[in-house]
């Protein structure tokens, strides 16, 4: 009897101790990723096209993030 009254109020305490201890990774609203790299909108990186490498800038395309090909050849490094 002992242990089913520990059972039961370990089960209705338990959802009581789990509240606010939930904690969820802070990422940013909108961003573009290429090869690993995480960027935000706006910034711009080189990208392999059909044309030769030309520069990308993150951007928002009908609601979604998407790479913005320009028609800038990428700066010789």
């Amino acid at each position: 009897m002992l242990r089913i009254m520990l059972t039961i109020a370990a089960l209705v305490a338990a959802p009581a101790l789990s509240i606010g201890q939930v904690h969820e990774a802070k990422l940013p609203d909108c961003y573009c990723r290429m090869e690993g790299r995480i960027f935000a909108e706006g910034e711009s990186a080189c990208m392999a096209t059909p044309d030769g490498p030309r520069v990308a800038e993150c951007g928002m395309a009908i609601n979604v993030m998407s790479w913005v090909v320009t028609s800038r050849p990428c700066p010789v490094m």
